[in-house]
């Protein structure tokens, strides 16, 4: 079966919460780090390396009901992972100060 056939997901839920988790905190302006999507990727990849993993197998569509109660249950856990992420980020970019890495559009 190919994997766009199949009518289910397999998904890391921790992922999508750690995603979420980086994009509220880097909408606070007073927050210190580069937002380049070097930078992103770096923290995103340090918090899921603190973080266990949580994968599931849903229907397409159903993956945001199951995503409602895990968020709330880890919210916290994710926080500090991210936080933790983004001062190891801000210390030591993976880039020079004058060369943030923004994708090509």
């Amino acid at each position: 079966m190919n994997k766009g056939d199949s009518p289910f997901l397999f998904e890391n839920i921790m992922e999508l919460v750690v995603d979420e988790v980086i994009e509220d905190l880097l909408k606070v302006p007073t927050l210190q780090v580069c937002r380049c999507d070097r930078c992103y990727i770096d923290i995103k990849a340090l918090a899921l390396n603190r973080l266990p993993p949580k994968y599931v197998v849903t229907e397409r569509g159903e993956i945001f009901a199951k995503l409602g109660t895990f968020r709330n249950q880890v919210r916290v856990d994710v926080l500090k992972a991210v936080i933790e992420a983004i001062e190891i980020v801000r210390q030591r970019p993976s880039h020079s100060a004058l060369s943030p890495v923004f994708k090509k559009e």
